[in-house]
């Protein structure tokens, strides 16, 4: 298959699975992809403080302060991403 073919595919893929379930996978992957960059890296714990001082931004944000739901998930993510599974 082509990586023009496979794009098509997977456009009509997500057409199936709906917008947020698409939206879902797509995400899935690159949690995926940034956990194997960060447990890959030589300087984990330079990683680790840089992300959890973007992190706090994030959180203390207008975007996410007044939504305790959002936050939440955004938390879960980031102990996902940090986690060696």
């Amino acid at each position: 298959m082509t990586h023009e073919e496979q794009f098509l595919a997977a456009a009509e893929a997500a057409g199936r699975l709906g917008d947020i379930d698409a939206l879902d996978t797509q995400i899935s992957g690159i949690c995926s992809m940034l956990h194997a960059l960060y447990m890959a890296h030589p300087a984990k714990e330079q990683v680790r403080r840089q992300f959890d001082r973007l992190m706090a931004k994030l959180l203390d944000s207008p975007y996410v302060i007044d939504e305790p739901d959002r936050a939440l998930v955004l938390r879960a993510t980031a102990s996902a991403l940090l986690t060696n599974r």
